[in-house]
């Protein structure tokens, strides 16, 4: 038996996905994660399919280690260097406000704990990146006995115009790792070699606060399955939907930043190209937050904008992903005004929502679908977890009593602010950016997403939703569908009326090889796929979008295509383009894909046969109690035909198909819902 094992570790549950090659199937379980000790959930779920941990040849692990980090800000202490005079920019931020009006707001504290923690070296390099002052080596040594008195955990390092050439921060970096070879070090030209400066000192920042971090996951991480026996190597996954090796992440760990959801964004793509699906919204909800992306015209979109907190950025490249607070563990509550708000804080795995019996007594996301009868108990993770209902109206009556309402409506109200929460964050990345959700199709994952993806399609009139196989896994799923990827940025100013294309070409060239010499050191042996873009704007604007571009020489012919393409995309985001106006190349990027064996998602024959149905009285809006067909997914052929209500079951997730809601199992054995209005 050879076993590829993908695994996402989450705030609530550790998911599972392996494909035996030896027979082609596709095996998901899920246990409770365990954040003290990572590797023994691994073991848990392993143990579940009867899997021996020996026969694991291939692991590929997305975890939110990086992004709890910086969320909790549970990072370690890092000094900060920069060129002397710029020490207090992670202090100063930007000039924008959330609320222009509010005279109450205070920025967000930056990941460096006190200015004194940040140090200027007399150095410095021109906007082209000619050096108009060298760097001593005598001024970095005083600068290392003052970090040593800091006792820092991590040092960043971030020069002015660095990003045009780096050899400044190089200097910094080697007399570092001499001197203090135990403390990481971070410098900007590797983790975003980008302008605007506040950006470039930000992700440095955020790179070095949680070095520490992952560093100590890895390590215990490795650890832990080395103690299970388990021989695969480690593979991360990366925030640009690629895979990297476990000492590549503890070297670049914001690289991992976004590494759960990126895997189900992978497996997005992959169902929709098997369904024919060429615009896709994608929705992720598990026990702590959820995730929504877009696919348009069969790509992801990627973008290097992130924000920790407002003002907090992490200029990386990533598949353009957003999060909310809105899980099943989502904690219903009154604000300060009585009106009733759900989430962003979440009971998580432990306590866990009430109906866990684990000792949470808040209610939840998942204690209201449970108390409407959404949730059937004794089909929950394969009947594993009991889930108790009497416990789950105990807590939402500590609410319901203060608001005068019966429990029942009081859970139906949870369940639509939480909908609302993900209506909204689905027309953030949607309506916002151009795109109208009546013109796609909803893609629903995660252990809760499908009780809700209905509710929510309603909402935004989006007349399809599609369930995938092992919904509560599809993020590990994606893992065992991921290519090795590598991101190179390239920054220089230049315009179109004064290109130079030799020097357009030579960046692309340094970019790619820089960037075949890391895939390669990914132990990656294969050809490589590339994929360019280049980033511009038209003169006088402060925003830049990404236009793809051919690989290979660049010529007049091709540039003057890119150009086009701006246009066409100005045009479609504001409604109007400028043909006759000068445009500007800030950068470009280079994308080295790495093509790895993929197991082919096929469906399986049912594992249940002549299973009889059951009834259950489901509370619906409007409507009051509903006598409800509760089905075993594992029971559904292909071409199985169910109209709504009805609730299917499966070990991982639960989908609900509301009234007039029309399904029909496809061919790869996903779930095709037509939404009725």
């Amino acid at each position: 038996m050879v076993i590829r094992a993908g695994v996402d570790t989450g705030g609530t549950f550790t998911d599972l996905v392996s494909f035996d090659s030896s027979s082609n199937q596709i095996r998901s379980s899920k246990s409770l994660s365990t954040h003290n000790a990572p590797a023994d959930a691994f073991s848990k779920t392993l143990e579940k399919l009867g899997i021996d941990a020996e026969s694991v040849t291939e692991l590929v692990h997305g975890t939110t280690i990086a992004t709890n980090a910086l969320i909790e800000r549970k990072g370690g202490t890092v000094g900060y260097v920069t060129t002397a005079g710029f020490e207090d920019i992670p202090f100063i931020q930007r000039t924008t406000r959330p609320e222009l009006y509010n005279l109450s707001w205070q920025k967000s504290l930056p990941l460096i704990a006190r200015r004194v923690d940040c140090y200027g070296l007399s150095e410095r390099l021109l906007h082209d990146g000619t050096v108009l002052q060298p760097l001593s080596i005598s001024e970095i040594d005083k600068l290392i006995n003052l970090l040593k008195k800091g006792n820092y955990d991590a040092i960043a390092v971030c020069f002015l115009f660095s990003f045009l050439n780096p050899e400044h921060e190089l200097m910094v970096k080697e007399r570092l790792e001499h001197k203090l070879p135990n403390v990481p070090c971070s410098i900007s030209s590797d983790v975003a070699p980008i302008w605007r400066e506040y950006d470039r000192a930000s992700s440095t920042i955020a790179d070095a606060f949680v070095k520490p971090v992952v560093s100590s996951y890895i390590h215990d991480l490795t650890g832990g399955l080395s103690d299970i026996n388990l021989p695969a190597p480690l593979m991360i996954m990366k925030s640009n939907g690629g895979m990297m090796t476990s000492e590549t992440c503890a070297d670049s760990p914001i690289q991992s930043m976004m590494s759960g959801p990126a895997g189900g964004m992978i497996a997005c793509q992959s169902i929709a190209e098997q369904l024919q699906l060429h615009n896709v919204l994608t929705m992720d909800m598990g026990g702590t937050s959820c995730d929504v992306g877009i696919i348009v015209n069969g790509s992801q979109k990627l973008t290097t904008q992130f924000e920790i907190e407002f003002g907090l950025t992490v200029s990386i490249p990533m598949i353009d992903i957003r999060t909310i607070g809105a899980g099943g563990g989502s904690i219903a509550w009154l604000d300060n005004g009585g009106f009733l708000q759900v989430g962003p804080k979440s009971a998580g795995s432990h306590p866990g929502p009430a109906c866990y019996d684990l000792g949470g007594v808040e209610p939840t996301v998942t204690d209201a679908n449970l108390a409407l009868n959404r949730l059937i108990p004794e089909f929950f993770l394969n009947g594993e977890m009991m889930l108790s209902k009497t416990l789950a109206q105990e807590a939402l009556a500590t609410i319901a009593k203060i608001q005068n309402m019966s429990i029942e409506d009081l859970a139906v109200a949870i369940t639509e602010i939480s909908e609302d929460n993900m209506a909204n964050a689905i027309r953030m990345i949607s309506v916002v950016e151009g795109h109208d959700p009546r013109e796609f199709s909803l893609i629903s994952f995660g252990g809760a997403g499908p009780l809700h993806a209905t509710a929510i399609a309603r909402k935004l009139s989006i007349p399809k939703v599609v369930v995938p196989v092992v919904p509560g896994n599809t993020s590990a799923l994606g893992f065992l569908l991921a290519d090795t990827r590598i991101d190179k940025i390239r920054t220089f100013p230049m315009r179109s009326d004064s290109l130079n294309l030799e020097r357009l070409n030579a960046q692309f060239e340094d970019a790619q090889t820089s960037a075949a010499k890391e895939l390669r050191a990914d132990n990656y042996v294969g050809s490589i796929l590339w994929i360019n873009t280049i980033r511009m704007r038209y003169a006088g604007q402060n925003h830049e979008y990404d236009v793809p571009i051919s690989h290979g020489q660049i010529d007049l012919d091709g540039i003057q295509k890119a150009f086009n393409s701006f246009h066409r995309r100005h045009e479609a985001l504001y409604g109007y383009s400028r043909q006759d106006a000068v445009i500007e190349i800030i950068s470009l990027s280079t994308t080295a894909v790495g093509k790895t064996k993929k197991p082919p998602i096929q469906f399986s024959q049912p594992d249940k046969v002549n299973v009889g149905e059951i009834m259950q009285q489901v509370y619906f809006r409007d409507i009051g109690d509903l006598d409800t067909r509760v089905i075993e997914r594992e029971s559904l052929k292909i071409g199985a035909e169910i109209n709504g209500p009805a609730i299917l079951v499966e070990s991982g997730s639960t989908t609900l198909l509301r009234p007039g809601d029309e399904m029909v199992v496809d061919g790869s054995g996903s779930l095709v819902i037509d939404i009725k209005n």
